[in-house]
């Protein structure tokens, strides 16, 4: 399958992609309110995490500090409470997620944050992660914000803290004579980081009228998790099969869309379904025609249905819903789409309605596709860790549900790190496995916790963005352990350019442990061929100006499309370059428009140019691309050094 390539560079580890639409001010709650937004490109973004992970490898996932250095095991850290530094950071950014072990942050450890160089919050990390000190200055006191979210052994906070020039997080170490959870600290700082030249409008501990208008819309689609958060459409269209019974071997195709749009829902309903038939009914779903399946997951493992889970309520998914199992993940498609059931059991399979709402349309040329991938496998003895996701292209990964399961009761399965590789280099080392999926100390299982809302030994416990949906344990009186957890990144998404890597660690890298996952990412689409137009304009630039014409639709160019120029332009054949363009190839086949290439900018990557046509071609601009100059017919005009490459 052919994969769009895209153009980057690096500054400041920073991965910098051509962009596809001109950035405003960002206030910090765009990816917590703005849900469609959710599928866009996020250009000139790098996801981080700052954490206590063993910078040597082991198990010491506490206690690491960018000040001082070389603390881990020192005697100042045995015999001393000392005041720490935990990161600078160098802006524009937005911190988008801290998170703690609950028995850690009732501590009350020291939390200072310096913004663009001013102290803006100094406080600790019970007063912060019980939503107490965010409620008050916000005034929400007396109603608790879900932005800030105790449950299963976590405590969380998804309020944005943006800077403009740097962020500077303070706090300290207990010395080794406190209690267990007071001398271990862990922590877990996500953020973005974009392009210099990004204003962003930084914390001051009060709101403007857009981050609260925004806060608004995003604590209201958090306390209403089960509907649609895009809200409703009155121009949405519903396609509904009624109950049937999908025999054994057969596709049940739920739509198949022509032109481009976007899918708001799909709801399925099942009630009387076992887990082998969850597990034997694959959702199925294919973008423009091709031949790969975007989506190819049980029913069990798309929903989180089945298998002793909890029923719940998440922001993108869920199985508690009013037409059975939802999922409400944005689906922008650009020329075809097509949803099926595929029954791969040999006996048939009950359904009891299935839905899927739509909005026929234009879509924006940033916009991603939505993929998930399912894998299950058991380690064997000597394996280091279990592959969640493993894509390339580019786009961003946004969370996954997960089940692990072992014989025995020992829970510390649960010891395993999250890693994050993007593009090859850029790590994210998280903690452990329950840190990861916003929990702590084996979900409340250990150190238990009963204010501000925690349950001690919990089955379950689930909320709009992560939660915990079903774990075996010996607290249950099980004789095996298992634990099965989600954790949606939307605030804190995870962009990549080239590649994305998602591992948790199989701790003490046993045999016979079984995980299995389902990765939800967005990723562009395939390279397109476009024909140009120049409807709205002469000029050829990246994302932004609907010049060029595909499947019926107007759209934009992306980095890696094939362009044609022929007859059909109806706008000026002079073709104005703003910017350095990477198309997958150029075609000129004209046989009475002359086209002209000008303008400052040029064309580059490793495609090549060929000539078609009686029509004549002038290039103007100086270029590098390395595909080569093919002339079949007519004529080409060379009006500057470099023109062809």
């Amino acid at each position: 399958m052919a994969v769009r390539s895209w153009t980057c560079r690096f500054v400041l580890a920073l991965v910098t992609l051509w962009p596809c639409a001109a950035s405003a001010q960002l206030h910090g709650y765009e990816a917590l309110s703005d849900w469609n937004g959710l599928a866009e490109f996020k250009e000139g973004v790098t996801a981080g995490i700052v954490s206590t992970y063993d910078r040597d490898g082991g198990n010491r996932d506490y206690n690491w500090y960018e000040w001082p250095e070389g603390f881990q095991d020192s005697t100042v850290q045995v015999d001393y409470s000392i005041p720490t530094r935990v990161v600078t950071l160098p802006g524009p950014g937005i911190l988008t997620r801290f998170q703690m072990p609950h028995a850690a942050a009732n501590y009350a450890f020291t939390l200072k944050m310096t913004v663009d160089g001013t102290l803006a919050i100094d406080t600790n990390s019970d007063a912060f992660l019980d939503g107490s000190y965010l409620g008050a200055l916000y005034g929400d006191a007396g109603s608790r914000s879900p932005l800030v979210t105790t449950l299963v052994g976590g405590q969380f906070s998804y309020e944005p803290i943006a800077f403009q020039e740097s962020l500077v997080i303070e706090s300290n170490n207990f010395r080794s004579d406190s209690p267990w959870a007071k001398w271990h600290h862990y922590y877990q700082y996500n953020y973005h980081r974009f392009a210099a030249g990004t204003v962003v409008t930084p914390y001051t501990g009060s709101l403007t009228a857009a981050q609260q208008a925004a806060r608004n819309d995003a604590i209201a689609m958090m306390d209403q998790a089960g509907s649609n958060p895009a809200g409703p459409s009155p121009t949405a269209t519903v396609l509904a099969a009624a109950g049937q019974s999908i025999p054994a071997g057969a596709t049940l195709t739920l739509a198949a869309l022509a032109g481009s749009g976007r899918v708001r829902e799909l709801n399925l309903s099942m009630a009387a379904a076992t887990d082998a038939e969850l597990d034997g009914l694959r959702l199925r779903v294919r973008y423009d025609n091709g031949q790969d399946y975007a989506i190819d997951v049980p029913v069990a493992h798309f929903f989180g249905a089945g298998h002793d889970r909890a029923p719940y309520k998440s922001l993108p998914l869920g199985t508690d819903g009013t037409d059975g199992f939802y999922s409400y993940w944005p689906m922008p498609y650009g020329e075809h789409l097509v949803v099926e059931l595929t029954n791969t059991t040999g006996a048939p399979i009950a359904i009891d309605s299935a839905v899927v709402e739509y909005e026929s349309g234009a879509v924006a040329s940033d916009l991603c596709y939505l993929h998930a991938v399912h894998g299950e496998q058991t380690t064997s003895a000597g394996q280091a860790s279990y592959q969640i996701l493993n894509a390339t292209g580019g786009g961003h990964y946004v969370g996954s549900l997960l089940y692990v399961a072992r014989d025995g009761t020992s829970r510390t399965i649960l010891e395993g790190d999250d890693i994050i590789v993007v593009d090859g280099s850029h790590v994210l080392y998280g903690t452990g496995l329950e840190d990861a999926y916003n929990g702590g100390y084996y979900f409340n299982h250990v150190v238990d916790q009963s204010d501000d809302g925690d349950v001690p030994d919990p089955e379950f416990g689930t909320g709009p963005y992560s939660g915990l949906l079903h774990m075996d344990d010996a607290d249950f009186g099980d004789e095996s352990f298992r634990s099965d957890q989600y954790r949606w990144l939307i605030p804190d998404y995870v962009p990549f350019a080239e590649s994305v890597n998602v591992t948790v660690e199989n701790y003490g890298k046993g045999a016979d442990v079984l995980f299995g996952s389902t990765a939800f990412y967005y990723l562009v689409p395939e390279p397109a061929t476009l024909v140009w137009t120049g409807a709205v304009s002469n000029t050829w630039d990246t994302c932004q100006t609907a010049n060029w014409f595909r499947a019926g639709a107007a759209r934009g160019y992306w980095e890696g499309d094939h362009v044609v120029f022929d007859d059909t332009a109806a706008g000026a054949p002079v073709i104005h370059l703003t910017g350095t363009v990477n198309p997958g190839s150029v075609l000129v086949n004209s046989d009475t428009v002359d086209f002209e290439f000008t303008g400052t900018g040029s064309i580059a990557g490793p495609g090549g140019l060929t000539k078609n046509g009686r029509g004549m071609l002038t290039i103007a601009t100086s270029n590098t691309y390395t595909g080569g100059t093919r002339i079949n017919a007519g004529s080409l005009v060379v009006a500057s050094e470099g023109a062809l490459g």
